[in-house]
């Protein structure tokens, strides 16, 4: 799994004369199996064959039904050592367009950067002793369940898979991944 879901590349072709404009004639970007090409044709995005001296940018767009995308936290117990927690979502892409307008637009588009800055799992810390690992998963499964993620992300349809967590026995600051 890419770390940048749904968007697999993107390359800017404007302006023409620049330095690495031969590599994009040399080598286009080719959408393969479960990929689409969404061209920006001055503003307007599709994902049809366009003219490509209009084209002013290409993004590349993952739209395989189902992928799997999943983010890791620690939660910290009351009393010393703390809970592993990892969320797997099932995402799909809908509207390639849009998240390739969202891309540029500066709107959420990366699933596990917007999945890894939800607070709700950070809001459980200090709330559980050590064994309630069944409640902490039932805490987190509700909210996620009722919306997997906190901020919409525009073209893709999104749904939790699961929640898993156990006990971790060390008590290490380590960061929260993605």
């Amino acid at each position: 799994m890419r770390d940048h879901y749904p968007v697999v590349c993107h390359r800017e072709l404007r302006p023409r004369w620049r330095w690495s404009a031969w590599r994009e004639r040399r080598h286009p970007l080719i959408a393969g199996r479960g990929q689409v090409l969404v061209h920006n044709v001055e503003g307007a995005y599709t994902t049809g064959t366009t003219d490509p001296a209009r084209r002013t940018a290409v993004t590349l767009v993952d739209v395989r039904p189902g992928m799997s995308v999943s983010a890791h936290w620690k939660v910290r117990t009351l009393h010393g050592g703390g809970f592993s927690v990892t969320v797997r979502l099932r995402c799909t892409v809908v509207d390639p367009a849009e998240v390739a307008r969202s891309r540029r637009e500066g709107s959420p588009w990366n699933v596990r950067r917007v999945l890894a800055q939800d607070p709700r799992p950070r809001g459980l810390e200090w709330k559980y002793s050590p064994g309630d690992e069944d409640l902490l998963r039932l805490a987190l499964t509700a909210p996620l369940q009722a919306r997997p993620t906190l901020r919409d992300i525009a073209g893709v349809r999104v749904e939790l898979a699961e929640v898993s967590v156990w006990m971790r026995y060390r008590n290490d600051d380590d960061d929260n991944e993605a």
